[in-house]
């Protein structure tokens, strides 16, 4: 499977709102079959690696947000969002933290009021994963994973969020929109997309997402063509 990365949509891809299931199936389907929630939300302090990330100093508030995605096929991938917690002072407040897990713009859009242009940067790397890391990922110690980092900058220069995705290089590889389709500006809009309409409940591929592409079967633009867009991770 191809992640393919592209400059067209940057949703929130740690939002609980986002993950696979609550989109294919709904909210009261989707957590039947959980026996625990896949995604969790908490206020903590910065470490050194998570200070490094935003900018910020060691010890510094900020909002970890934690997704796991598990799809059909047996792959999987985790997402992990930092948020500085001065731009979320509400997060305490359990009516406005309903928002944030219910609603999937909700959280981004008040980390951007008022900042102006927003700006974003993605680096991909891949390293050998750490062993908590493949206990979630379910993947052997000797597999490597893709790291795709992707950071919010407000006009003036101030990091405001970074999303994390890791998932097994075994399972996916990355690709760039601009590189691969034929139009890259076509690609992502909603009129153009075939997988924009209402999910199916009773199809769990149906995902109807615009954050994350998979292209099943030959590499490349025809692939994209052939296949359409089933999920997606914009820069």
């Amino acid at each position: 499977m191809t992640i393919l990365i592209s400059n067209q949509d940057r949703p929130d891809l740690a939002s609980p709102a986002y993950h696979p299931d609550i989109r294919a199936y709904g909210w009261r389907l989707a957590r039947r079959e959980w026996e625990t929630e896949p995604f969790s939300g908490r206020k903590m302090t910065a470490t050194r690696q998570i200070a490094a990330m935003l900018s910020v100093r060691p010890g510094h508030p900020v909002i970890h947000r934690h997704s796991l995605w598990r799809l059909e096929f047996g792959g999987r991938i985790e997402i992990n969002s930092y948020a500085d917690a001065e731009l979320v002072p509400d997060w305490d407040d359990q009516k406005r933290l309903h928002q944030y897990r219910k609603r999937p713009k909700f959280f981004y859009q008040a980390l951007q009021r008022g900042r102006g242009e927003i700006r974003w940067v993605t680096l991909t790397t891949a390293r050998l994963a750490y062993g908590d890391e493949r206990a979630r990922l379910a993947i052997d110690y000797t597999d490597a994973i893709l790291a795709i980092t992707r950071t919010m900058i407000d006009e003036h220069g101030r990091l405001l969020e970074a999303t994390e995705v890791k998932a097994p290089a075994s399972h996916f590889e990355i690709g760039h929109g601009a590189e691969l389709a034929d139009d890259p500006n076509a690609l992502f809009p909603p009129k153009n997309s075939r997988k924009r309409e209402s999910p199916s409940r009773s199809d769990p591929n149906a995902m109807g997402s615009d954050f994350l592409y998979w292209i099943k079967g030959p590499r490349g633009a025809r692939a994209i063509r052939q296949y359409g867009p089933l999920t997606g991770l914009p820069r």
